[in-house]
């Protein structure tokens, strides 16, 4: 049964209200692509495909099909076969990103730890946990024997695979690695590794050990690597320690933060404007820190990445604004995201602190430029009646019902009304005359996709 609402719809948002949206969503979202699109390798377990699993998405019980790896892009235009809707595997690009990978994996997990709070309340709502585990460690083990070089470390990959065969033929993309890649997934074998409790010897424990080690051996290295590229292996490292609460961990963490903000001190304002994606991940790795070592340090100096964040948004249309010289501004869909949780981050910060923070900035950013602006193809419905989701505490009591503003913005429309998958496409523009958004077409960029939706399902546990 679907729940129809007030007559009247007062629609107040607030950060709580806001996450809780772009959990469902990101929720929702990672399911129906891990287990329905078929955008890359498919698991051949028949425990894994056959399983009937509890969601409202018609397409992932017609036939599961979850995925050892995810390719890198795919058309966000479902096909309608059957009346079933699918992903238009003629358009998918066969390429495997590690880092987009890393981080499909590491939501499955954090997902595990969510489905993990149904014990006793929905078994086949808990059922969930173990069915996102088994799939997380599929998936780790594929990448440990096809997603290596010869040298032993992580590097993107090419399928070059023939469908009718029951072999992969994956061939590196080129010889470059990144120490962020080798990270993120040291995060995610360490992750799964706290739920493998069968052996005394746990080989993803060890596995993810390894990697430490190498971070350890190769610090010096790294003092020499992209500005960008260390941005990314903090928050690879904020994730890691939050997961493995490791000495080791905090130490080369606050090592390369510190590294980090010095880097800060000597680029460029401009610099930092046009790079709005790294700048913005910057500060929520400062915030992160901030919040987990309760250094004031790490709040202090980031001072000037919050400023420039800050200068960007346009307090009379209520969005954010990289040059007001130029006649059309373009956001990625990551850019926007990691703005908005930057900016939650602060706010939340400065609230906890007993400041009296105004909240009209993140308001205007997620009602304009993410939910008005076209960035989101399509939004999931809310669960029905009788799904104890719906519930506040997941109770089933009426006084507990939960609002359909709690999961999705009711102007957005669903999958099945506009046949267009629930994904970020890749970019927006607006026009400064007009005032107006423009939508990229409908296109899956899996990178940006699975950053953003494990960016929002790991700091709401933060």
């Amino acid at each position: 049964m679907k729940y129809i609402g007030p007559f009247l719809r007062i629609n107040i948002l607030d950060n709580e209200n806001i996450k809780s949206q772009l959990f469902y969503l990101s929720k929702e979202s990672i399911a129906h692509i891990v287990l329905s699109s078929n955008c890359g390798i498919v698991s051949p377990s028949e425990h894994l495909r056959n399983k009937i699993l509890p969601t409202n998405d018609d397409s992932i019980n017609g036939g599961n099909s979850p995925l050892l790896s995810l390719y890198k892009k795919a058309d966000g235009k479902l096909i309608n076969n059957n009346d079933k809707l699918r992903w238009n595997d003629r358009k998918f690009k066969k390429e495997i990103n590690i880092a987009s990978n890393a981080y499909m994996t590491l939501s499955l997990l954090e997902l595990a730890d969510y489905y993990s709070d149904f014990i006793d309340i929905d078994n086949d709502k808990y059922s969930l946990k173990n069915y996102y585990l088994d799939l997380a460690r599929e998936q780790l083990e594929f990448y440990a024997l096809n997603c290596r070089n010869n040298e032993g470390v992580f590097v993107d990959k090419v399928d070059d695979s023939e469908p009718l065969l029951d072999q992969y033929n994956l061939r590196d993309k080129d010889n470059k690695f990144k120490f962020s890649n080798q990270a993120l997934l040291m995060a995610a074998y360490y992750k799964y590794s706290t739920y493998d409790k069968i052996s005394e010897n746990n080989q993803f424990k060890n596995f993810a050990l390894d990697i430490l080690n190498m971070f350890e051996q190769f610090k010096e290295e790294i003092y020499n690597i992209s500005h960008d590229e260390l941005v990314k292996i903090c928050f690879a490292f904020n994730i890691f320690y939050k997961y493995s609460q490791l000495d080791e961990a905090l130490v080369l963490l606050l090592d390369f933060s510190e590294l980090m903000l010095e880097n800060l001190r000597h680029i460029p304002i401009s610099s930092l404007r046009d790079n709005l994606d790294i700048t913005c991940l910057l500060y929520i790795n400062c915030m992160i820190l901030y919040k987990t070592t309760n250094i004031k340090k790490f709040k202090d100096e980031s001072q000037k990445a919050y400023s420039i964040l800050e200068s960007l948004y346009q307090g009379d249309n209520g969005i954010l604004i990289k040059n007001f010289q130029e006649k059309e501004n373009k956001f990625t869909a990551d850019e926007i995201m990691l703005y908005l949780y930057a900016m939650m981050l602060h706010y939340d910060i400065e609230k906890d602190e007993g400041e009296n923070p105004d909240n009209s900035l993140v308001h205007n950013i997620y009602k304009n430029q993410v939910v008005g602006s076209g960035l989101i193809l399509s939004w999931p419905e809310a669960p029905t009646l009788d799904d104890v989701e719906r519930y506040r505490n997941f109770s089933s009591k009426t006084d507990d019902l939960l609002q359909d503003e709690f999961f999705r913005m009711s102007s957005m429309s669903t999958p099945e009304n506009n046949e267009l998958a629930p994904i970020f496409t890749k970019y927006v523009t607006y026009n400064n005359k007009k005032e107006t958004f423009k939508p990229s077409k409908p296109s899956f960029d899996a990178y940006r996709n699975m950053l953003i939706f494990y960016v929002i399902l790991f700091i709401k546990t933060i």
